[in-house]
This record gives C-alpha cells, sequence and structure tokens, in this order.
C-alpha cells in the first residue's frame, strides 16, 4: 500500500485571475497549507471547482510518497456567516 499526505488549504482565486491559469499562461497555484507547508500543484487540478465567481472554498490535497497529486477535493460548500471562505 501506498503512503499518501494529505493537506488542507483555503482559496479565494477571482474568474479573472484565473483565467490566466485556466489558458496556460500560469501553470501552477502555490499556496500555503493550514499547517504552514507551501505546496505548489497544477492549475488544471481545479477546473472542475471553477464557477462564475472564480474558485473559493477550503480543499484537501492529497499526495503520494513522490509527491504526486492524487487528488484535490473541496471540504466545504459555502462561506461562514460573514461570507469569508476559510
Amino acid at each position: 500500500m501506498t503512503a499518501t499526505q494529505r493537506y488542507q488549504f483555503s482559496l479565494n482565486i477571482t474568474a479573472d485571475v484565473y483565467h490566466a491559469y485556466y489558458t496556460g499562461a500560469v501553470r501552477f497555484i502555490q499556496t500555503a497549507t493550514t499547517s504552514g507547508k507551501t505546496i505548489k500543484f497544477p492549475a488544471s487540478a481545479l477546473r472542475k471547482y471553477l464557477t462564475h465567481n472564480g474558485i473559493h472554498g477550503f480543499f484537501e490535497i492529497e499526495i503520494d510518497e513522490n509527491n504526486k497529486l492524487l487528488d484535490i477535493r473541496r471540504i466545504d460548500t459555502e462561506p461562514d456567516k460573514d461570507g469569508i471562505w476559510l
């Protein structure tokens, strides 16, 4: 069995900003996890979460022991009571 690691992070990317990722002008997203670790992954992995407002939410990424991306999933589905994504 393969050992995997999971990291959680929040994203707030407007649709205009994500356009550069979507068109391939920018290929990777780099962000900090809740534990303070910096991670970098292909922007294309988030396309399924793109809305007309961009990409907003709290996510979990799973990678294998070779740092290969296995999965990214959104953990939350709505902002908090103040309209803020974690």
